[in-house]
């Protein structure tokens, strides 16, 4: 019995483990699995080194150890990969269909096994409270709240915000004088294959100093991402809009056109715990032909316990033709914590 274990034990240490062989055209010879062919490279997970990438113009052959099913992409989309069988004859790689067994070319087929992207929608939910300190025209201090609902598809991108704020001015020598400030808006963007943008925005304005009950700004034109990934994003955009505005204390409602050129940069690291966020726009008003007005905004953020977030963000106002005494700039800095989750689904 003991002869007949230490014969079996010597059979199976004497016998080769089951791995597939990749062979360079420069006589190098890797030994472990074959992983994919993808974007013109040869995936090869690699017994002593881990994954490795050979240009597939430099495979000289592929032996696979067993049969196995694939998915194979002569052409088109990533969406045209088809099922098939690959096996291995004399040292070449072969697909079977229902047509038989042919041979595949690495360096023309378009990829085996790729990684099909996910394309469900990536929902991002933030909210954040923050204590702001402006500088400019005015020296206050305020509490306030931001809010963004985000839904991004591969052909459309929609947003839901809010911004609110409530601040007491100290430099007024009459009583303190208390603002509430609010500004909601949705953003509409369908994005074609490549990165042309039709944007369409409604943006609600309620400001108890600024002479109105309340102002809409309805947009709409076209833009470009000059960036476009799922953690880096950079679009440039220039829309017509239309302004109305309900004016307090029994004066006329005023309605006027303009134009509104803006930007937005916004970036992500790998694993989520920092973000960077910024935008930029200036508008254009054809009542009153002269005037400029310009809003910029630097959003940093630090995530910390998976769900919340700690951050900096920066405001700044520009007006080329400000009231009497009035400066051109107002700039709010703000200490902001809040809420982030984010996921694919529906």
């Amino acid at each position: 019995m003991r002869i007949l274990f230490c014969l079996l034990a010597l059979l199976l240490l004497a016998a080769p483990l089951a791995a597939d062989e990749l062979t360079t055209t420069d006589g190098d010879k890797l030994v472990g699995k074959f992983v994919k062919l993808e974007g013109g490279e040869v995936y090869f997970n690699t017994n002593s080194a881990g994954e490795v990438k050979v240009p597939a113009g430099k495979v000289a052959g592929v032996v696979l150890d067993e049969e196995r099913d694939a998915r194979l992409r002569r052409e088109g989309d990533i969406k045209s990969q088809e099922d098939v069988k690959i096996l291995s004859i004399d040292g070449k790689l072969y697909f079977r269909d229902k047509d038989g067994e042919q041979l595949v070319d690495l360096a023309t087929v378009q990829g085996i096994d790729e990684t099909v992207p996910d394309e469900r929608p990536l929902w991002d939910v933030s909210a954040l409270a923050v204590f702001s300190w402006t500088e400019g025209n005015t020296r206050t201090y305020s509490l306030g709240y931001r809010f963004d609902i985000k839904r991004t598809t591969k052909h459309n991108f929609m947003t839901l915000f809010g911004r609110g704020s409530y601040f007491q001015d100290r430099e007024l020598p009459e009583d303190s004088v208390r603002e509430r400030k609010h500004h909601f808006g949705y953003h509409y963007r369908y994005i074609f294959d490549f990165n042309l943008t039709i944007d369409a925005t409604e943006d609600l304005y309620f400001n108890e100093f600024a002479g109105y009950h309340w102002r809409s700004i309805t947009g709409v034109g076209p833009g470009y991402y000059l960036l476009r990934q799922e953690k880096l994003t950079w679009h440039v955009g220039a829309h017509l809009t239309y302004t109305y505005e309900d004016q307090i204390a029994g004066a006329e409602d005023r309605g006027y056109f303009g134009a509104r050129v803006m930007t937005e940069f916004d970036w992500k690291s790998a694993n989520d715990m920092f973000h960077v966020n910024y935008k930029g726009e200036l508008l254009f008003d054809f009542d009153e032909s002269k005037n400029v007005t310009g809003n910029q905004s630097l959003l940093l953020e630090h995530k910390f316990l998976s769900y919340f977030t700690a951050g900096l963000l920066i405001e700044h106002a520009w007006d080329n033709l400000p009231p009497p005494k009035f400066k051109h700039h107002d700039f709010r800095f703000s200490l902001a914590i809040g809420f982030s989750w984010g996921a694919r689904g529906f």
